[in-house]
């Protein structure tokens, strides 16, 4: 049941509601390019993505269009799929990954990948940790007895 009085910072519970649904549905779905445009007073990408997150990248860093006319790239076009931009006139373009590793750097956008793929769960892994909760937790290690430590008596 939801209540639609209005909490101290001024949201509805109806409304953090949908919120919840729409952040859910979003979880699903991949990450594509929604616009691009090539801004020439800072000679900067901006790219708006489907999480509506928008993002610049500096012309100068994208190797394909690093040496183009920056009159070149008025043209820029999504391609199908959404993962990636083209210019007809610059006769390049540029995949979605490789613009998140020149905007935000290679380390992280790895890091961030391996710490995403690393809190998933494998069903086997979920069923192994609830027999485990059954039987009192985790199993200790068998540890040799050369290896224990000793308690002071």
């Amino acid at each position: 049941m939801t209540i639609k009085t209005k909490a101290r910072s001024g949201v509805t519970d109806a409304e953090i509601d949908v919120l919840l649904r729409r952040a859910a549905g979003r979880k699903k779905t991949p990450t594509k390019i929604r616009a691009a445009k090539y801004d020439s007073e800072r000679d900067v990408l901006v790219v708006k993505l489907s999480t509506e997150s928008t993002f610049e990248v500096p012309r100068a860093r994208i190797t394909g269009f690093a040496h183009a006319d920056p009159a070149a790239l008025a043209d820029l076009t999504i391609n199908p799929g959404a993962e990636s931009l083209w210019s007809a006139n610059a006769d390049d373009g540029v995949l979605l990954e490789q613009l998140l590793a020149i905007a935000f750097g290679e380390n992280l956008v790895m890091t961030v990948g391996a710490r995403f793929a690393a809190r998933r769960r494998s069903p086997a892994g979920s069923a192994a940790s609830r027999e485990n909760g059954k039987k009192g937790g985790r199993p200790r290690k068998n540890i040799p007895a050369t290896r224990r430590k000793k308690s002071a008596a």
